[in-house]
């Protein structure tokens, strides 16, 4: 499984969220790929731009230097669903640490050629890096592309409303952990690894279906 999830490219991994978001029948499929590639070098552009204005690509360290206010937890339970972390704004990151050692572990047992790819220690890491961006999201909101762009959800009387798009968050927070870790792999692997401990079914539904995008069978 997870051999095949690294050859997964990231367009295919964006247009798999954007399958999941609530606003995928708006956007038309050279629109949604347009989406993906602007707002993952926004990701890349902004991870450049933390590393030059603090002089480090340690997440740990930038976490402190930005005074973000980092919990490690055990599994943190809402209804069914096992979150893996968290970001509250303005400047509090929870993470939980039995997923990130569940995941660590069960690549150690079926998967040892990998374990270097996926330590415990990176796996927090990539987290972090993911909630981190959240964070830098805020602080640049006026500017940030995943929080400009935005599409019309309806318009009455000369009154418009309008929506940014969650999947362009979470693609430009991916882009930006991985320029920080140097991962050689789209972080969005982790929704399989993490998932797979609580869930297996479930997370092999994902898998295929990620293949299925990747193959351009959905």
């Amino acid at each position: 499984m997870m051999n095949h999830l690294l050859q997964v490219e990231d367009e295919a991994w964006g247009m798999y969220a954007f399958s999941r978001d609530i606003l995928n029948r708006r956007l038309q499929p050279e629109m949604k790929r347009d989406m993906l590639a602007k707002a993952r070098a926004c990701g890349i552009e902004y991870a450049h731009r933390i590393i030059r204005e603090y002089g480090t690509s340690d997440v740990r360290l930038l976490a402190q230097k930005m005074n973000l206010k980092l919990e490690i937890q055990q599994a943190l339970m809402t209804g069914k669903r096992v979150l893996f972390a968290c970001y509250t704004p303005p400047d509090k990151v929870e993470i939980m640490e039995e997923p990130v050692r569940r995941a660590a572990e069960r690549v150690r047992e079926e998967a040892s050629a990998l374990v270097e790819l996926f330590p415990q220690a990176g796996i927090m890491n990539t987290i972090l890096g993911h909630e981190m961006y959240h964070f830098v999201e805020d602080r640049y909101a006026q500017e940030i592309y995943t929080r400009t762009e935005r599409i019309l959800l309806w318009k009455l009387l000369g009154l418009k409303n309008y929506s940014t798009i969650r999947t362009l968050s979470e693609v430009g927070a991916m882009a930006f952990t991985q320029e920080l870790n140097r991962l050689r792999y789209s972080p969005f692997i982790l929704d399989v690894l993490l998932y797979y401990s609580y869930d297996s079914a479930s997370a092999e539904t994902i898998y295929r279906d990620v293949l299925g995008v990747s193959s351009g069978k959905v």
